[in-house]
């Protein structure tokens, strides 16, 4: 006779064999049409449309609402620049896309442009594509998205060599460290007046 083994116990009774036989086969037709019915509610829970629908749609409104505060973003960086025709608006994409890879304030590094070069109009003539003040005009970049990119990178706290002045730190502190008031006095207010009047513009 073959023995049906559960937890601690053998049965041998052959009447007992035929109810767990029976409770066996219950069992497998409950999994079955549970399965099937699961998957009928999952591809129509509410008013026809599916569950998997439902989750491609908020999914995609998700996107749409981060595509569309990004883009706002860049807009207003744009424009702000735009107001003087100043040669950093052709930028205002690599300024977002910097910002949030090495997350700090989405317009700090374009404040900090408009107060140390005019938006790039003044920029340094001693050093490439370097509108920022960033290592005193003695550092040379391949292009200005590569300089926001490196600025945006040590800002944020995410380069060793200095760290210790930026990471953890808040926008005034970011900019204490940037250019002390003890070597141009006002500065954190200059650029934190610019941070507000990027946010500000029209878009």
């Amino acid at each position: 006779m073959t023995s049906y083994i559960l937890p601690k116990k053998v049965i041998k009774h052959p009447f007992l064999t035929n109810v767990y036989k029976i409770l066996i086969i219950v069992y497998s037709f409950y999994i079955a049409f549970s399965s099937q019915v699961f998957a009928l509610e999952a591809d129509a829970p509410l008013g026809g449309q599916s569950f998997a629908q439902l989750l491609l749609d908020d999914t995609a409104a998700l996107e749409r609402s981060m595509r569309q505060r990004e883009d706002e973003r860049i807009a207003k960086i744009r424009a702000y620049y735009a107001r003087y025709n100043l040669p950093l608006q052709h930028e205002a994409e690599h300024f977002v896309e910097s910002a949030d890879k090495y997350d700090i304030d989405w317009r700090l590094v374009a404040a900090i442009g408009f107060i140390e070069s005019t938006g790039g109009k003044f920029a340094c003539k001693n050093a490439s594509y370097s509108a920022f003040g960033w290592g005193s005009c003695q550092i040379d970049f391949d292009s200005y998205a590569e300089s926001i990119d490196v600025i945006s990178m040590n800002l944020g706290g995410h380069n060793p060599n200095t760290a210790r002045f930026y990471e953890d730190k808040t926008v005034k502190q970011i900019l204490q460290a940037y250019n002390p008031d003890h070597i141009r006095p006002g500065y954190t207010k200059m650029v934190m007046r610019q941070m507000d009047i990027i946010d500000q513009q029209e878009v």
